[in-house]
């Protein structure tokens, strides 16, 4: 089975503000599920403490770190966005 590519080579050009904002939101909410699953380990889940390899830990880290670089643009697109 393909994995599904969420993301196409280019930004999808919006001919309005309202489907901006409208894109905007879902790339928001689907960041806070990945920075959600992100956060679990087997202190805070139902996985096994196996699941916490070192390899494990320092992918976490990298994709923590991604997570929030994409936060820091999405919050100043955003703000371009609310001074027009």
């Amino acid at each position: 089975m393909k994995k599904k590519n969420h993301f196409t080579a280019e930004p999808p050009n919006m001919s309005n503000i309202g489907e901006a904002n409208a894109l905007i939101r879902e790339l928001w909410t689907k960041l806070r599920e990945y920075e959600d699953r992100l956060a679990q380990n087997s202190r805070n889940s139902s996985r096994s403490p196996a699941s916490d390899t070192p390899q494990a830990r320092a992918e976490r880290q990298k994709l923590n770190a991604l997570v929030a670089e994409i936060r820091l643009a999405l919050s100043q697109a955003t703000k371009g966005t609310a001074d027009h």
